[in-house]
């Protein structure tokens, strides 16, 4: 899907909540807590990884669980350089706490765009045996010690 179609229904999205006044999306606790615990005990900038992890959350499209901030944007709002998110990212997939897609884009060189997705078992807008079949495929959460799987 074009870059302008999807940030077009995330905004839609966004605009949406803004007028209910509420946005549902189901966070396990113990999960978030576990993202929580390690990016404050492991991640080589704790108080930048916080950030970005509740930045994600602000910036979740509800019906997808993509996060619809690129590196860039992300790099903006909390005033990083991008190869700084990049790793954070990398640290987030590395313990299973978000998925990274690629999605290849004619004309562009490489292995394509980013874009990164909660992983269903933290928080999903899903409900029933769509929200289990989504748990069910997704990553375990794993330990790391000092930043390499356990």
């Amino acid at each position: 899907m074009p870059e302008a179609v999807k940030a077009l229904i995330g905004h839609i999205d966004r605009q949406t909540a803004s007028r209910n006044k509420w946005t549902f999306v189901m966070l396990s606790p113990e999960q978030n807590a576990i993202v929580v615990d390690y990016l404050a005990d492991h991640s080589a900038r704790p108080l930048v990884a916080l950030k970005l992890w509740a930045l994600c959350f602000k910036h979740l499209r509800t019906d997808t669980g993509e996060i619809l901030l690129t590196r860039e944007e992300i790099a903006e709002k909390l005033g990083q350089r991008v190869q700084e998110i990049s790793e954070m990212m990398t640290e987030l997939e590395g313990f299973g706490a978000i998925i990274r897609r690629r999605q290849r884009v004619a004309g562009m060189k490489g292995p394509g765009m980013v874009h990164y997705f909660m992983n269903p078992r933290v928080a999903t807008h899903l409900s029933g045996q769509e929200r289990d079949q989504a748990q069910a495929d997704a990553p375990l959460l794993r330990l790391m010690e000092g930043g390499k799987p356990a």
